[in-house]
C-alpha cells in the first residue's frame, strides 16, 4: 500500500483516497426485510465505514442503500466495532 502523510504526525496508509462523508444510509438483508439507518463515512471507491448502534447483528454481507445518491450496492464486513463497521464495495 501507499503511505500518504495527511496532517503533521499522521500516516495514511490506503492505497485510494477517501473522502470524508455524512449520508443516511440504509443496511439491507433478508431479502431487504430487514433494515437499519446508518450514517456513511469516510467513502473511498472500494469501500466506506458506517455508523451504526448494534454492529453485532448484522451479517457479514448485506446490501448498502446510499439515500442521498438513490444507490444499492452489495457490501462485505471487513471489521467491526461497537459502534461502526468497515465494508468493501
Amino acid at each position: 500500500m501507499l503511505a500518504q502523510h495527511t496532517s503533521p504526525g499522521v500516516v495514511e496508509r490506503r492505497a485510494r483516497a477517501r473522502h470524508k462523508s455524512f449520508k443516511h444510509a440504509k443496511i439491507l438483508f433478508n431479502d431487504n426485510t430487514s433494515v437499519y439507518d446508518a450514517v456513511l463515512k469516510n467513502v473511498t471507491a472500494y469501500g466506506a465505514t458506517l455508523t451504526i448502534g448494534l454492529t453485532e447483528r448484522l451479517p457479514d454481507s448485506f446490501k448498502l442503500h446510499i439515500v442521498h445518491d438513490d444507490v444499492t450496492v452489495p457490501c462485505q464486513v471487513k471489521w467491526r466495532r461497537s459502534d461502526s463497521i468497515g465494508v468493501v464495495f
